[in-house]
């Protein structure tokens, strides 16, 4: 689209009223505490859009600090890639591949009891790993946790 045209315009004034969803909770909306509660230790994922186009990273953490009962654990490599990429897994399936196993033997390095994103395409690709890998991690989005939606793990779910 040719910029000042009614179409870049129109572009433009919706891309300015989309949000991520906990940037905008967190920035727009002002929420500074939700009242979910989590027994659990949970890593976040920063998905490489959120994170580097849509500079979302202090956001989730911010709001996950306030879910009773959670305790954050950063992954050592948290802005490296899942490996899911749009199309890269599907055009680069081995290569993906590679780069997802480092990602969940990061996840798997803090003892986590579920994993968070807030981007689909890498839940999907670090979800489908796990349960591939026979692993007991589940991977959540990150709204799940902050809405209350997610119960904490029993022994008998191991």
């Amino acid at each position: 689209y040719k910029t000042g045209s009614k179409s870049r315009d129109r572009a433009d004034d919706l891309a300015g009223r989309n949000h991520e969803l906990t940037s905008f909770l967190h920035g727009i909306a002002g929420v500074t505490k939700v009242q979910a509660q989590l027994l659990a230790k949970v890593p976040y994922h920063d998905g490489c859009a959120g994170l580097r186009e849509m500079r979302v990273r202090d956001q989730p953490r911010a709001l996950l600090a306030t879910v009773g009962g959670l305790e954050l654990a950063e992954l050592n490599e948290p802005d490296v890639c899942c490996g899911f990429g749009g199309s890269f897994c599907v055009k680069y399936p081995d290569i993906s591949e590679r780069i997802i196993e480092k990602k969940i033997a990061d996840i798997r390095s803090t003892g986590a009891d579920y994993v968070l994103a807030g981007d689909l395409g890498c839940l999907l690709t670090i979800g489908g790993k796990l349960h591939r890998d026979g692993s007991t991690v589940i991977a959540c989005h990150v709204a799940e946790v902050l809405a209350g939606m997610v119960v904490a793990k029993t022994d008998a779910d191991d």
